[in-house]
């Protein structure tokens, strides 16, 4: 039974000691790529025309409902 707990510390030790050993500084990973310039970049400036695309509709719709409310409430339309 001691043998058996003896060769348990001692490998521990090992364990610890070999965990111990490494370099003192982590090595600098490199910085990811710009989606742009990965095969997903015309994807993205496909996804960004949309986008203000959709915007640009959405605030054309939203001057000409304002411009209809204004109206039928009685305010001089803005110019």
């Amino acid at each position: 039974m001691r043998a058996t707990t003896t060769v348990g510390m001692l490998a521990i030790a090992i364990a610890f000691t070999i965990a111990g050993c490494g370099d003192g500084e982590p090595e600098r990973e490199e910085e990811p790529m710009k989606v742009e310039d990965t095969v997903f970049g015309d994807l993205i400036g496909t996804q960004d025309k949309a986008r203000d695309r959709t915007n640009a509709a959405m605030e054309t719709h939203r001057k000409a409902l304002e411009s209809q409310l204004e109206a039928d409430e009685g305010a001089p339309p803005e110019e």
